[in-house]
C-alpha cells in the first residue's frame, strides 16, 4: 500500500508502507502494505547466538531494519519486548537480549540512522491485540485481552468502550511471562526452574517453548531438540509422560486466567497464540479447558463448556498477524496513557 502525502510548502510524494515483526526466532518484514510479500529471517537474537555480546545483538538487529526499511518509508515495527510506550525504550526481552535490564532506545537509533523513514515502534503484543480485536470483537465486548505463549510470554488488554489501551506509569502492562508461577506441582515447586530473563520460577520458566523443554528435562523426557515434533505425537499416542508434561505447563496458564477474570470480570473477550498454541493444537486447548472447569474454592467454581466458549478465541496460524496490527495500531496510540 503506497499513499501521496504532502508536507506544508512541499510537493505531494508518494511514501511507501514498511511492516516489520521482530521475535526471538524470526522477523518477517513486508513492504507496500496487506498485500505485499512477506520476508521471514532468523532473527538476531540472544535465542538463535547464544554465544554473541549483547551490543553486537543490537547493533544486528539496527542494521537489518535499517537495510530493510525502503527510502522515505512509513516503517511500523512490531517489537518482542517490554516497550516503555510513553518513551519508547525498550525495557527488556529475554527471547532478544536475555538477562540484560538497560533500557535501550532503539526507536532512537534508528531514527539517527535513517532520518528518510518514519519509524513507528510498539510491543508485538499490543500489535496482536489490535489485530485480534478488529476481527473479532463483537458489540458489547467491554473488554478484550491477547494471550501469546511462544518463546515469551506476555499479554495485553484494551478498553474497547473508551478505545484505550491502558499502561502504568513505566509504559507497560501485561509481561506476565515474568510473575512468579502459580502450580501445586511437587515437581515444580521443589526446584523453581530458570528463566531467559535471569529470574527463576516464572511463568514464562514453565509455560513457554524453552520453559516446556526445561520441564521435561525436570521428568527425564530426553527428546532434545525433537520435542516440537515428539511432544503432539506422544499426546495422541496416550503417552502418559507428555500427559503429564501438559498438565504441568499448562497450569500456570489456567491459574493466571483465573486471577484475571476474579479481578476483571468485565474481560469478555480472550485470544490465546502463539507458537505453543499453534504446536500442540486441540491437546493444548482441551487441557486448558479441562484445568478450568475444575472447581478451586468458593470463588472460582469452574467455568463451564459454554462460558469458556464465549469467551475464548484459539488463534491457529495466520490468524493474528503483528504485522497487520502494527499498521492498524495508529489510531490507538493516542489511548496508550497510564
Amino acid at each position: 500500500m503506497t499513499s501521496a502525502t504532502a508536507a506544508p510548502g512541499s510537493a505531494s510524494r508518494t511514501v511507501t508502507a514498511f511492516a516489520a515483526d521482530v521475535g526471538g526466532t524470526w522477523v518477517r518484514l513486508r513492504t507496500g502494505g496487506a498485500d505485499g510479500p512477506v520476508e521471514r529471517l532468523r532473527s538476531p537474537s540472544r535465542l538463535n547466538h547464544p554465544d554473541r555480546p549483547l551490543a553486537l545483538l543490537r547493533e544486528d538487529m539496527a542494521e537489518l531494519l535499517c537495510a530493510a526499511a525502503p527510502p522515505g518509508a512509513h516503517a511500523a515495527v512490531s517489537f518482542g519486548a517490554a516497550i516503555d510506550h510513553l518513551t519508547g525504550e525498550i525495557l527488556g526481552s529475554a527471547p532478544l537480549w536475555g538477562a540484560a535490564a538497560q533500557p535501550y532506545d532503539l526507536g532512537a537509533v534508528l531514527r539517527e540512522r535513517r532520518p528518510d523513514v518514519t519509524w513507528r515502534l510498539v510491543n508485538d503484543v499490543t500489535a496482536a491485540l489490535v489485530d485480534f480485536a478488529a476481527a473479532h470483537a463483537r458489540p458489547g465486548v467491554r473488554r478484550v485481552g491477547y494471550l501469546t505463549l511462544s518463546s515469551g510470554i506476555a499479554m495485553r488488554v484494551a478498553d474497547l468502550e473508551r478505545h484505550r489501551i491502558p499502561v502504568d506509569d513505566r509504559g507497560l502492562q501485561g509481561e506476565v511471562g515474568h510473575l512468579p508461577a502459580m502450580t501445586t506441582a511437587p515437581e515444580l515447586r521443589r526446584a523453581p526452574l530458570p528463566c531467559e530473563c535471569g529470574g527463576t520460577g516464572h511463568l514464562a520458566s514453565v509455560s513457554s517453548g524453552p520453559g516446556i523443554a526445561r520441564v521435561a528435562g525436570l521428568l527425564g523426557i530426553a527428546w532434545g531438540p525433537a520435542l516440537p515434533q515428539r511432544f503432539p505425537d506422544a499426546l495422541t499416542a496416550g503417552d502418559p509422560r507428555a500427559r503429564r508434561l501438559l498438565e504441568l505447563c499448562v497450569e500456570p496458564v489456567a491459574h493466571l486466567l483465573r486471577t484475571l477474570w476474579c479481578l476483571d470480570p468485565h474481560l469478555d473477550l480472550l485470544g490465546i497464540g502463539g507458537g505453543v498454541v499453534e504446536g500442540l493444537g486441540d491437546h493444548y486447548a482441551a487441557e486448558l479447558r479441562r484445568q478450568l472447569g475444575l472447581a478451586t474454592s468458593y470463588a472460582d467454581r469452574g467455568r463451564e463448556p459454554d462460558w469458556l466458549a464465549g469467551r475464548l478465541v484459539w488463534c491457529g496460524p495466520g490468524a493474528v498477524d503483528p504485522l497487520r496490527g502494527a499498521e492498524r495500531v495508529g489510531r490507538w496510540l493516542p489511548g496508550i496513557v497510564p
